[in-house]
């Protein structure tokens, strides 16, 4: 039993620490003034606040917009990243410093909040759940993004806007509208005379499984339109819901996609050699006639609403499933001078290929389960 004497004052002490963690709970909700030269910056969700001039330490939680710095050029200013960016083969290679950077965030609304801290950022950008906890739970400004699966062309060019504006280098911005406007362009002139009943229908078979998909209702179906063939899974509904960790992707049955029959099938688990060998499979005419591919991967896997993948993917869906459109175009040069120009990142003619033949995200999943 405690002596009076000693108690008394044990419990005083104890109520006086528990007001004071209540103080800070609710002090970690303000962001703290910034120090030094400021400026006033609206994130994407119309909030205005205050940043420190320039942004020397940026901490990119946003899922695969963390290859956005590289479009701009301001990856010498990372302090903090997504885990999958860390994890990119493309970043490592022409960006080696990135092993250095931590990498708080895993999945969404999952992320180590010591470690952000730690890092020490000027501002954090995020989506609304990642970025919630940061506002919740430390005094870091932050940025939120509009990140939705819904997201078309125009949202990406807004986006990456956004970014140029928030690192003041508006110009590498329009460096990059620019030329997914004239890749666009180019892609829809090849192929917008394709009959209706012409066209190839493609279905994006993900997972193990290869039926997890993304539905019409996603930014997937403006990126199948661009190159000319019509999306398989268009009549469902994948946004809201949540396949594994992803959230955007839905389920559908192999009855449903044996009555689609697409032309043409893409996937992101095995090789295309596990599925023609797959019984189950034998009847859907992308086997039959040998379409089936792996989804193309650069700093980021293509099933993404991304920068990257918005230039990229239709025209390497276009000229996969008509060739003869494409017939006196080098796509690989063109993928080429599009890592060079916008990313500046030289790629040779091996790594060109690894991107358009989903090598790096094949590297990766193995390394991910290798983990496990």
């Amino acid at each position: 039993m405690i002596p009076k004497k000693i108690f008394w004052p044990v419990l005083c002490a104890v109520f006086l620490l528990f007001l004071f963690s209540i103080y800070v709970a609710g002090q970690k909700k303000r962001q703290l003034p910034v120090q030094g030269n400021t400026r006033t910056i609206t994130d994407m969700k119309g909030r205005t606040f205050e940043v420190a001039d320039p942004l020397d330490r940026i901490a990119l939680l946003g899922g695969p917009t963390g290859q956005i710095a590289f479009i701009l050029g301001v990856q010498d200013r990372l302090c903090a990243v997504t885990n999958t960016l860390k994890m990119s083969v493309l970043v490592k290679t022409f960006f080696p410093q990135i092993a250095d950077l931590p990498g708080p965030r895993t999945t969404s609304g999952s992320i180590n909040i010591e470690e952000l801290i730690t890092s020490d950022p000027d501002i954090a950008i995020a989506g609304d759940i990642d970025g919630g906890i940061v506002q919740e739970k430390t005094r870091i400004p932050v940025a939120f993004l509009e990140d939705s699966m819904g997201e078309g062309l125009s949202d990406i060019k807004k986006e990456v806007r956004f970014y140029g504006y928030v690192f003041n280098t508006p110009d590498r911005a329009e460096r990059y509208v620019d030329f997914l406007d004239r890749m666009t362009r180019f892609v829809q002139e090849r192929t917008r005379d394709i009959p209706a009943d012409q066209r190839k229908k493609v279905f994006q078979g993900y997972n193990p499984s290869h039926l997890v998909t993304l539905g019409g209702d996603t930014f997937m179906q403006e990126r199948i339109e661009i190159a000319g063939c019509l999306n398989a899974a268009q009549s469902v509904t994948t946004i809201g819901q949540r396949t594994g960790l992803h959230s955007g992707l839905g389920e559908v049955s192999m009855e449903q996609v044996l009555d689609w029959n697409p032309d043409i099938l893409v996937i992101n688990y095995g090789t295309p050699e596990d599925v023609y060998a797959d019984p189950r499979w034998q009847q859907i005419k992308a086997v039959q006639n040998r379409q089936v591919y792996s989804q193309p991967a650069g700093v980021f896997i293509f099933n993404r609403p991304t920068a990257e993948s918005a230039a990229v993917f239709p025209l390497w869906l276009a000229s996969t499933a008509y060739p003869e459109k494409f017939a006196d175009v080098c796509i690989p040069c063109m993928v080429k001078k599009f890592y060079r120009e916008v990313f500046r990142f030289g790629l040779t003619d091996d790594q060109v290929m690894d991107i358009l033949s989903g090598t790096y995200e094949i590297s990766i999943m193995k390394g991910a389960r290798h983990k496990k």
